[in-house]
């Protein structure tokens, strides 16, 4: 065994998004850039932390340092480093169990203080890691520990039903430590790559390797089901379609399906691919809605609004500095809806029906008619128009057809969205360069 490698909580929690990304954590020389969301939600965790313990220490006086060489006695043990062969956890609080209530006379629970007003599995999966950890210790497993959110609320998790989840990644971490392995983990781009410290690393070895999971909506079980196949690149996946002819046309539509093997043909071919002719009707008036928030803190701190109406268009931006300014910048969005009753409002994604749910329940506010008005734009494209680029996201379209989020007060993101329905509008069954141009130009005249 190499007694140099440690496996810490934040190796295993690595493990548990991506074994690839915990072994580059523990042999690789690239420690990558750490995402700046993660940086400042770290940042929260410290200042929280402090603060949490500043003051628990003051409501309980009999709280002391934990020392790994007297772990007894007291009700509370603070700011744990525990250690246990390979594996080392931290934790912020070690609270004493009734003797009442346990097997054992001296067991102790876990609690660890975060950066987020949430809970996320990573953070579960954390107290998972060291409850096990403290069990080797004190010979029985906490059967419940608590996590503390940025708010203040103690979060009570079951842990016994967990660790037995967690059992394989310890295994194969534990193997690590006794050899490491000759070659990483296979590369597989998943949900967590934007936020890692790694994903410029891998996003290169699997653009460079014409990787399947670069596609947005590849799982992990159908690479498995096209490896069995023999096909281990988007090109080589390419190959599989096969345009299908109806003999007689269907009482009842199908569900709309995404075609994997059509988006890497696309890709390949850098052709746009229209496998159901969407349709839109035209409004003298037009409205494009963008809502930006933080799920974490459930905080809706910016409200885009494009209106186009004939050739001229007007842009609005409605800012909250605070969540106390929320409230006003939902009113002012409802109002400014309001001016046009008769025109459709435009979105992307599903992002901003939620928002405008949450914030009408919140703010008591009867939006039923403007919910009617929503028009989900990549509800025309998904399954039906399939762009060359790796997913349906406004920057991967906007990048194909010439679009870079450098105008000022990120205005693209709306024009983009004019485009891609003008896009819609067209009647060619396989658009190629000559309609890439034409959507160039729509949105040189548009920028103007």
């Amino acid at each position: 065994m190499s007694p140099e490698i440690i496996i810490t909580s934040e190796v295993f929690v690595a493990y548990s998004q991506c074994p690839r990304k915990a072994f580059l954590m523990l042999f690789s020389d690239d420690k990558g850039t750490p995402h700046d969301y993660y940086r400042i939600i770290e940042e929260r965790k410290r200042t929280h932390k402090t603060e949490y313990l500043e003051i628990f220490q003051q409501e309980h006086l009999d709280a002391k340092k934990y020392d790994e060489n007297n772990f007894s006695g007291n009700n509370f043990l603070v700011e744990a480093r525990l250690k246990s062969e390979c594996w080392e956890a931290y934790c912020d609080v070690l609270t004493k169990v009734d003797a009442s209530s346990s097997r054992r006379n001296l067991i102790y629970e876990p609690k660890i203080i975060i950066g987020t007003y949430s809970i996320t599995n990573e953070q579960k999966t954390e107290l998972l890691f060291i409850g096990k950890i403290l069990g080797q210790i004190q010979k029985q497993l906490p059967a419940v520990g608590t996590i503390v959110g940025m708010d203040g609320k103690a979060h009570r998790v079951k842990l016994e039903s967990g660790y037995k989840s967690i059992n394989l990644f310890l295994k194969n971490l534990q193997a690590w430590v006794e050899e490491k392995p000759i070659e990483p983990p296979p590369l597989i781009l998943n949900k967590h790559c934007p936020s890692c410290q790694f994903r410029d690393l891998c996003r290169e070895q699997a653009v460079k390797e014409n990787n399947l999971s670069l596609l947005d909506r590849m799982t992990h079980k159908a690479i498995q089901k096209y490896h069995k196949k023999g096909i281990f690149t988007i090109h080589q996946l390419s190959y599989l379609f096969r345009l299908r002819r109806n003999k007689k046309k269907r009482k009842s539509k199908l569900p709309v399906k995404h075609n994997l093997e059509l988006q890497a043909l696309a890709i390949r071919e850098q052709k746009i691919y229209i496998q159901d002719l969407p349709e839109l009707s035209r409004k003298p008036v037009e409205l494009f809605l963008d809502i930006e928030g933080i799920p974490d803190e459930n905080f809706h701190y910016l409200i885009g609004l494009l209106i186009c109406t004939g050739e001229n268009a007007s842009y609005h931006s409605f800012w909250a500095d605070t969540t106390d300014d929320e409230e006003s910048i939902w009113k002012q969005l409802i109002e400014k809806i309001n001016e046009y009753p008769e025109a459709e409002i435009y979105h992307y994604g599903s992002y901003e029906v939620k928002a405008i749910n949450e914030l009408a329940k919140r703010y008591s506010t009867d939006c039923e008619l403007i919910k009617q008005r929503l028009i989900n734009l990549n509800s025309y494209i998904y399954g039906k128009v399939y762009f060359p680029t790796y997913s349906n996201s406004l920057k991967a379209i906007g990048d194909f057809i010439g679009i870079y989020w450098t105008v000022p007060n990120a205005l693209l993101k709306q024009f983009l969205q004019k485009s891609i329905k003008l896009f819609i509008y067209q009647p060619q069954k396989y658009v190629h360069d000559a309609m890439v141009n034409s959507l160039k130009k729509n949105i040189r005249q548009l920028k103007k």
